[in-house]
């Protein structure tokens, strides 16, 4: 009877800053028609410069969510100021990983 046992979760792998990075800058250039995922840094403010919307940012927390399996709110206080540029991003998805 194996389908009464409790099915053992994966182990979490570590995450990859620059595969963060790049993830993060391919989803928010597909957001946006402003600029194209080359042209977006680490420092380049999302919403604070008008990229990304409200829409868009609740789009980006459920695909961080989802996408890297983690908790924001475990990393952070999940509001635009928080979330404004990709280098934020990054340390608070390695952050929360890290939980």
């Amino acid at each position: 009877m194996g389908w009464f046992k409790k099915k053992e979760p994966e182990p979490r792998r570590a995450l990859d800053p620059l595969e963060i990075e790049h993830r993060l800058k391919s989803f928010i250039a597909s957001k946006t028609q402003v600029v194209g995922e080359s042209e977006i840094t680490a420092e380049t403010k999302l919403f604070s410069a008008g990229l990304l919307d409200s829409l868009a940012f609740i789009e980006l927390v459920a695909f961080i969510e989802t996408g890297f399996k983690i908790r924001l709110s475990d990393a952070i206080e999940v509001n635009v100021d928080n979330m404004d540029s990709v280098g934020q991003l990054v340390d608070a998805v390695v952050k929360a990983g890290k939980k």
